[in-house]
């Protein structure tokens, strides 16, 4: 609820004399005191400008300043409003004592704020001098007292009088006297206590005239204006000028400015001209769903009123400049004109001669995706997709995050998804580096460099040098200087395979290590069945039962290569006769044959080398072995264990 803005609202504060003909003819009471009541109206409306009529609750509360602080009386009354919501009030008349008598006996200002239904307090009204007339009442006491209880003082002893007298307030039969004041004074300085006890001097404070054109100065006798201070100041707080009153619907009000003069000798005229700047703050847009202010500077020369002179600034702090406004430097501009490259923008309203706009347009726009001719625009996480990236100072990729890549390069053609070239003389192509501390045999730990492929043609990780004195691929290491870990089946010569080498003149794979082991596995070993080097199979046979003891069978992978009969077959065809087929072509490699007796001899036949006994119909996959017995006193075929080796 609020004063309405449109209405027109009679504000009178009315001392309540109550006066008739008969009491003019009668002398009044000894104890007849100013009434403590104040007499208020006003117009009541909600905030949509509705007139408010009929019982109304309404809070009236009185401040010694016109905005902010806490009241210093408030009361609250059910006001009954007429049919176009006049009403009027009795302030102090909800209360046994009225209105406090020392409410307006400071001689400060007083404003009256009301408030509606709970409603926001409206603006405040400045009280007019009347209510101040309850000061009044004071005036039948001193400190509180009656006019009897003062009496002059008895003259001191020895007869003699003085120049000055005291008042001496009696209560209770009990009297007091007042010590005599002393020192001078120069008229129109207000007093000052000086060090001396109860002596006055003057102060730095001077008034000129008395009432409303009364004027105060500080350090000077010649105030030019209400309060003229000769001498610097400081203000510790935020130092105001308001508005000069509440806005209306009809007009905003100005605050008060802040006034900057100069002084001038015109030589036309031989005599001193004052420059006088003004900043005032101003409304704008009064009465609009959009009103705002602005901070104006006015000017006036001599004894005019100074005038805007057109520069302001807005409440977003643009500014406005005054008309004919130059800015330094030479020439005339004329036209002003865009021009941006072609390939990437398309550019509208260039040049501009008198007044329009300058358009400016991505051809494609921005985008954080692969997109041809699009300029590289950043996603959320600071990140972007690009085609093949050239550094000519190398890329550096960082991640902080489990699962992310700092460089991740993907190709769908049969390109590269990450290529380095180093062209010098000792650099590196692809440099990798990682200060993780957490090893994985999966091969999933902190690498340096790590590769994925996902058929079984490719690699994870390939190594290829051009030059038939080169390395495909070097590792290092204090514990391996290559590690390389099989996780899949198939049916690839070097499926399942840690570590795999291919080579047309050198090493497929070579190791050296000083104090190590060039080449170390705790996984079987697998060779091409015609290539050298490794065993290819190994059988430890028990003659009399005619079976495999233990094997090996380096085309197998697993447990399966060294699990009996780890894929081979065995026949016992007669004592000391034994054929073993191993699954694959054997006739054509090497053989290693021991006995477990000194006096046994092996042989050992094959459809390659011929002569044997049994072997009807020869089979490259089998071996046959026959052990032949002897002593002094016999000889012939017997059955014995035997180690068989196949390279």
């Amino acid at each position: 609820m609020k004063l309405g803005r449109n209405a027109v609202c009679c504000w009178g504060v009315v001392l309540m004399f109550c006066c008739s003909l008969n009491a003019q003819l009668q002398a009044p009471p000894p104890e007849a005191v100013v009434p403590q009541l104040v007499n208020f109206s006003g117009k009541a409306t909600d905030a949509k400008g509705n007139v408010i009529s009929d019982i109304a609750g309404m809070t009236f509360s009185i401040y010694n300043q016109q905005e902010g602080g806490a009241p210093l009386w408030m009361e609250t009354q059910n006001v009954t409003a007429d049919a176009k919501g006049n009403y009027t009030v009795q302030l102090g008349a909800s209360k046994s004592e009225g209105l406090p008598l020392d409410l307006f006996s400071s001689g400060e200002a007083r404003w009256l704020g009301v408030r509606i239904n709970n409603g926001e307090e409206q603006p405040r009204v400045l009280l007019l001098s009347v209510p101040y007339a309850l000061k009044a009442a004071d005036a039948q006491t001193l400190g509180g007292l009656p006019a009897s209880a003062f009496v002059l003082a008895a003259p001191p002893s020895g007869g003699s009088t003085s120049a000055r007298t005291s008042l001496s307030a009696t209560s209770g039969g009990t009297g007091t006297v007042q010590p005599d004041l002393a020192g001078s004074g120069t008229a129109d300085y207000v007093p000052l206590w000086t060090p001396n006890a109860n002596t006055l001097g003057n102060s730095v404070l001077y008034q000129k005239g008395t009432g409303s054109t009364a004027r105060i100065g500080i350090n000077t006798t010649s105030p030019a204006t209400t309060l003229d201070v000769k001498g610097t100041a400081t203000v510790r707080g935020a130092f105001t000028l308001p508005a000069t009153g509440a806005a209306t619907a009809t007009a905003g009000k100005n605050s008060q400015p802040q006034e900057l003069a100069a002084s001038v000798f015109n030589s036309g005229t031989s005599t001193p001209v004052t420059q006088t700047f003004q900043w005032q703050a101003e409304p704008v847009g009064n009465n609009t769903a959009s009103a705002s202010g602005s901070l104006n500077l006015l000017f006036g020369q001599g004894t005019a009123t100074p005038t805007e002179t057109g520069l302001n600034i807005a409440r977003n702090g643009q500014i406005t400049f005054a008309p004919g406004q130059t800015f330094p430097g030479a020439g005339t501009v004329t036209s002003v004109g865009l021009s941006a490259p072609s390939a990437e923008f398309a550019v509208s309203g260039s040049p501009v001669t008198t007044s329009g706009s300058l358009g400016l347009k991505w051809k494609v726009a921005p985008t954080s995706a692969n997109s041809a001719n699009a300029i590289v625009k950043r996603d959320a996480t600071g990140s972007f997709d690009a085609g093949a990236i050239v550094a000519s100072l190398g890329l550096t990729g960082l991640s902080t995050g489990s699962g992310t890549a700092g460089v991740n390069g993907t190709d769908l053609l049969g390109g590269y998804g990450v290529l380095g070239v180093a062209n010098g003389t000792s650099g590196q192509g692809v440099w990798g580096e990682s200060f993780g501390t957490q090893f994985a045999a999966n091969g999933q730990g902190a690498d340096g460099v790590h590769g994925q492929a996902h058929s079984s043609a490719g690699s994870g990780v390939a190594g290829l040098n051009s030059d038939p004195a080169g390395i495909g691929t070097y590792g290092q290491g204090g514990r391996y200087g290559i590690y390389g870990v099989a996780t899949k089946t198939g049916t690839g010569p070097a499926t399942g395979a840690g570590v795999y080498g291919s080579s047309v003149a050198g090493p497929g794979v070579y190791g050296t290590a000083p104090e190590g082991f060039g080449f170390a596995t705790d996984s079987n070993v697998s060779q091409a069945r015609t290539a050298g080097g490794w065993v290819k199979a190994m059988v430890l046979a028990s003659g009399n039962s005619g079976k495999i003891v233990s094997c090996f069978n380096s085309t197998l992978k697993g447990a399966a290569a060294t699990t009996s009969p780890c894929g081979f077959g065995m026949q016992k065809v007669a004592t000391g006769d034994y054929i073993v087929n191993f699954g694959f072509e054997a006739d054509d490699r090497f053989f290693s044959l021991t006995g477990n007796l000194t006096t046994v001899y092996f042989t050992v036949c094959t459809a390659y080398i011929g002569g044997c006994n049994n072997v009807v119909a020869p089979d490259p996959n089998d071996v046959e072995v026959t052990s032949w017995c002897y002593s002094p006193w016999s000889y012939g075929y017997c059955d014995t264990k035997f180690y068989l080796i196949v390279y």
